[in-house]
C-alpha cells in the first residue's frame, strides 16, 4: 500500500511518499481450517492504521516510521507473534530557482533510487530486526575502470580491458543496531561514501569496487558494522565499426540489457583491527 504525508512549517513543506508490504504471522488457523474470520486483521484495518498513524504521530523517518507501525500491531492484536513490514521512500528533492531551494516543490530525485527499511518483530523476543539501506542508485562513469587478469578458458571470448564504461544500479542493505538512531542522516552519509568510491578510485573489478564502497561506509558511518551491496553490470560494449571502414576509440556504445552479471557480498567491519 501507498501513503504520503505533508509536514507543514508555515510556508516551508516537507513531502514523504513510501510503500508498505506488511506482514501479520499469528494464529489464523481456524480461518484455513474452520472458514473462521473472527481472528483475520482484515486488509482494510492495516491499510486504515497506516492513514490514522500517519496522521497522528507524523513519520519522520521510515526507520521510525515501521516501527510505530510494528509496536501498534503487536499491541492490539494479541494473537498476533510476528510482524514484518517492508518499506521503501521515493527520494523527491526540492526544485531549486535561482540557487535557492523551493519551499514546496519538488521533483524525482532519481529515475528509480528508493530509501529502504525492513522491520521485524516477534512477540516472544524483545530486540526487533531493522534493517536500512537504498535500492535502485543508478550510476555511470565513461572511465576510470577496467576488466584484466581474469580465468580465461575455451569458452572465454571477453576481451581484457583497462578502459571501459561501468554502469550499474546500486542496492545497499544494512543492520540497524540502535533503533533510536537517525537512520535518515546515516543513509545519507553511507550513500554519499559509496558514490564518492565509485566515482573516484579506479575499479579493477565490480568486485574490487564493492569491498572499497563497503570500506568508506564503515569509515564515514560508525553506527554500521555490516553491510550488504549488489551492483549488476549494465554493459556498454564497444560498437564495431570496422564493416563501414571507422574505428572506434571507445566512443559508440550499444547498451545491452541481457545478459549481465550480479555482483555482491556482505562485508562485515572487523573492530578488532580499529582498536589494536
Amino acid at each position: 500500500m501507498r501513503v504520503s504525508r505533508i509536514h507543514r512549517s508555515d510556508s516551508r513543506h516537507e513531502f514523504i511518499d513510501l510503500t508498505l508490504t506488511i506482514a501479520l504471522d499469528g494464529d489464523f488457523n481456524a480461518a484455513y481450517t474452520e472458514a473462521d474470520n473472527s481472528m483475520v486483521v482484515a486488509t482494510d484495518s492495516m491499510k486504515n492504521t497506516v492513514y490514522v498513524l500517519a496522521s497522528r504521530h507524523g513519520i519522520l523517518s521510515i526507520e521510525s516510521f515501521t516501527q510505530l507501525l510494528g509496536d501498534h500491531f503487536l499491541k492490539t492484536y494479541s494473537h498476533v507473534n510476528r510482524v514484518d513490514i517492508q518499506c521503501q521512500e521515493k527520494v523527491w528533492a526540492r526544485m531549486q530557482f535561482g540557487g535557492k531551494p523551493h519551499d514546496h516543490a519538488f521533483m524525482m530525485a532519481g529515475a528509480n533510487e528508493r530509501y529502504t527499511c525492513h522491520f521485524m518483530k516477534y512477540r516472544e523476543m524483545g530486540f526487533p530486526f531493522l534493517h536500512s539501506g537504498l535500492t535502485d542508485l543508478q550510476v555511470l562513469k565513461t572511465t576510470g575502470s577496467g576488466f584484466s587478469g581474469f580465468l580465461r578458458d575455451e569458452y572465454t571470448t571477453l576481451p581484457e580491458t583497462n578502459d571501459r564504461i561501468f554502469a550499474t544500479s546500486i542496492s545497499a542493505t544494512w543492520p540497524c543496531s540502535d533503533l533510536t538512531s537517525d537512520w535518515s542522516a546515516a543513509r545519507h552519509v553511507i550513500r554519499a561514501a559509496l558514490l564518492d568510491v565509485f566515482a573516484n578510485h579506479f575499479s579493477k573489478s565490480v568486485q574490487h569496487t564493492l569491498y572499497e564502497m563497503a570500506g568508506a561506509a564503515f569509515a564515514a558511518c560508525s553506527l554500521i558494522d555490516e553491510i550488504t551491496i549488489a551492483m549488476p553490470n549494465q554493459h556498454h560494449l564497444p560498437a564495431n565499426l570496422a564493416p563501414f571502414g571507422l574505428q572506434n576509440p571507445n566512443e559508440v556504445f550499444v547498451p545491452t540489457s541481457e545478459p549481465f552479471g550480479i555482483i555482491s557480498a556482505t562485508i562485515a567491519r572487523d573492530r578488532s583491527k580499529e582498536n589494536s
